[in-house]
């Protein structure tokens, strides 16, 4: 399951949670205030093979994303 963030629109606390992706955008209490008001933050991630890490060479790794 993936974590989600969200931002409360009636305290604004920003908080995250595990759900199914099924329920992300489902209606989520907020831990600080209770409230039912909180919207789901788009969030970033990383993509790698860990390969550059274990490659002896000093060249860098070529990829895609540079």
């Amino acid at each position: 399951m993936p974590i989600y963030s969200y931002h409360c629109e009636q305290c604004q606390t920003e908080f995250t949670e595990l759900r199914r992706c099924s329920e992300m955008d489902a209606p989520i209490d907020c831990p600080e205030c209770g409230g039912r008001e909180s919207q789901r933050m788009l969030s970033g991630f990383a993509v790698g093979s860990g390969a550059a890490s274990t490659a002896s060479s000093s060249q860098p790794a070529s990829s895609p994303f540079r």
